[in-house]
């Protein structure tokens, strides 16, 4: 095992990704940017690789289909009031229908659920839509990172039950809604960064293990290019200790792993549905592939040493861009875009290590945006990965893409990943057995959206509902040039943004001289609009889609009700409707806290 045992006082012994264990000191004393060479080859590592590389053999396209029906969605005694009118799910299963379905509405009853990354986004919406579409759960343990109990209470309330996502719950239970919610939602104080979740040995611990029957781990660090010894915690060695804890709950079903589809890292074509093993590289697939020399194996427990020495040798001052830029060497060596997709991926390789007999599921979202239809259109929390974009285009800050128009950027609304959660775990939860199952989430083959559909849904929206300067005057906006080279990119940026703040400044003379502090100014912002551009760059250029059989496999096993009560099916989603009509009006409301009144669906 590369993962030895670890005793000690909590609530009972498990393995725990740690440096400090004994092994081969291969990175020891050496420079980070020159560690690579000093790795040693390992049949297991080449076995693996192999294997990955049998797996990767193309898969046709799936059809498209427009196919709609109504859809119900919104539980057994939701508000009156529902949302406007959205687009329905595809039809094309319902005369096949097999009377029961998969049973979800059944399963849930009365289960008893532990879910980590409760005050994140894709939690919350998890527990709603469980607590909606089944009031009569068990008890939902969320892990809280707090001081105390005190405090974690306090979190729970202020930041999962005072959050509007609930409204439905709200205007059904009225002045019972928070009684109702504290009687579902029990509080867990702990931390994912720590051993045992942070959970020491109490009576808290011996419940969870004692009731829980279905275990979700959504909590991640999502940052692209974070440190890599907190990315590295958070991501991979925080999954095991999930994963040791759900192996203690003497009446676990299923153990729900929420990863990205965007593991597959540099790998290129339509990708299947397979999990990472142990010792496997992107970049010895395709060495094998071109008939060259296999590179050093990736080690997980190693990765962790070599963090954990870089951080001990290296000033306080000068740790965190180190880190910084070691996570993505390390990540672009072993052929992944970045840290976060290299430590996702880790993170599976441990699951598959350790999982034993545990039944598992891993979820693969390709770029989770905002709500489509539940609770309600337009739903996001944060800024995150195309909310950046967005808003910088909306202020008339982005002249140019530095994309290829034609890529399909995979993307998927939260609630769709959220019912596919829910309706794999109870597939594989109902008659549980080892095993492990991969799900993507993802549009790319059955309903893809290409860069320029993108920026032209942008340039729609915006140009009909322009946001305000800081005078109050509507911004406004073009449509964006694309760019295939960084060079090419920032030069358009710096002659755009200039003269955009000359403009604003009263210089009109377009043969004027702009002044140095204006220059120094405007530099700021195209060094930001750059760095924006780099950052998104592997995945506006990624010539990739994901397969996703097992998902569409999925939704035939699923009745007509379960269909439209739990959407997995993308095929009928407008994306130009959804990013012009629901999205970016959600991310003004939402995230920009300044909705608008001409799109009236957020």
């Amino acid at each position: 095992m590369i993962f030895p045992r670890i005793h000690g006082a909590t609530a009972a012994s498990s393995h725990e990704l740690s440096p400090r264990v004994a092994s081969p000191a291969v990175y020891a004393d050496i420079p980070w940017d020159k560690s690579f060479t000093y790795l040693k080859y390992s049949n297991r590592c080449r076995k693996s690789c192999i294997k990955a590389q049998s797996n990767m053999n193309p898969i046709p396209n799936a059809s498209l289909s427009k196919q709609k029906d109504p859809i119900n969605i919104y539980g057994p005694s939701a508000m009156k009031t529902m949302p406007a009118t959205i687009t329905p799910p595809n039809d094309m299963f319902l005369e096949q229908e097999s009377g029961h379905g998969i049973g979800i509405v059944e399963f849930l009853v009365g289960k008893n659920y532990f879910v980590t990354g409760a005050t994140g986004l894709l939690a919350k919406v998890f527990v709603e839509k469980v607590l909606r579409m089944s009031p009569d759960v068990g008890k939902i343990y969320v892990l809280i990172r707090a001081k105390d109990e005190e405090t974690a209470v306090h979190r729970l309330k202020e930041e999962v039950i005072d959050c509007e996502v609930f409204q439905l719950q709200r205007g059904q239970y009225g002045d019972k809604y928070e009684e109702f919610m504290l009687g579902k939602l029990f509080p867990v104080v702990g931390d994912i960064g720590e051993p045992n979740l942070g959970i020491g040995r109490s009576e808290v611990m011996n419940r969870i293990i004692d009731e829980v029957d279905v275990f979700v781990n959504s909590a991640a660090n999502t940052v692209l290019d974070e440190r890599y010894d907190i990315s590295l915690n958070m991501n991979t060695s925080a999954t095991l200790r999930a994963l040791e804890l759900a192996k203690q709950c003497k009446k676990l079903r299923i153990f729900l792993h929420v990863s990205t589809a965007y593991v597959n890292g540099t790998r290129q074509g339509i990708l299947p549905e397979k999990h990472f093993e142990m010792g496997q590289s992107i970049t010895a697939e395709k060495s094998i592939s071109n008939g060259r020399p296999l590179p050093p194996p990736l080690n997980v427990h190693e990765e962790l040493r070599f963090a954990k020495h870089i951080v001990d040798n290296v000033p306080e001052s000068e740790a965190a861009q180190k880190m910084k830029e070691v996570g993505m060497a390390r990540a672009t060596f072993f052929g992944w875009q970045n840290t976060y997709q290299f430590t996702k991926a880790m993170a599976e390789m441990v699951v598959h290590e350790h999982r034993g007999e545990v039944p598992v599921v891993i979820v693969r979202p390709g770029v989770i945006e905002g709500t489509f239809q539940e609770p309600f259109p337009g739903w996001i929390q944060g800024n995150r990965v195309l909310e950046p974009v967005i808003i910088t285009y909306g202020k008339g800050r982005l002249p140019g893409a530095l994309a290829d128009p034609e890529v399909v950027l995979d993307i998927v609304p939260l609630d769709v990943v959220v019912n596919t959660m829910v309706a794999s775990m109870v597939k594989h939860g109902k008659y549980p057995k080892p095993g492990l199952h991969v799900y993507h989430t993802t549009s790319s083959t059955v309903n893809p959206c290409t860069m320029y559909d993108l920026f032209r849904s942008f340039y729609l929206h915006f140009a009909s509902s322009p946001m305000k300067d800081a005078k109050g005057n509507d911004v406004l906006v073009e449509e964006v040039k694309f760019f295939d080279s960084v060079d090419e990119y920032q030069a358009h940026a710096e002659k755009d943004v200039l003269q955009k703040g000359m403009i604003e400044s009263g210089i009109t003379d377009p043969k004027a001289k702009p002044v140095n502090g204006l220059e120094r100014k405007y530099k700021r912002v195209v060094e930001s609009i750059t760095h924006l551009g780099k950052l998104y760059e592997p995945y506006f250029f990624n010539k990739v889609r994901f397969d996703n059989s097992n998902t569409e496999e999925l939704i035939k096993e699923m009745s007509g009700e379960e269909r439209k009560g739990f959407r997995v099916d993308m095929k009928g989603i407008d994306w130009e409707d959804y990013f012009v009509n629901i999205h970016i009006p959600g991310v003004r409301k939402h995230v920009l806290k300044k909705p608008i009144v001409s799109h009236g669906r957020a």
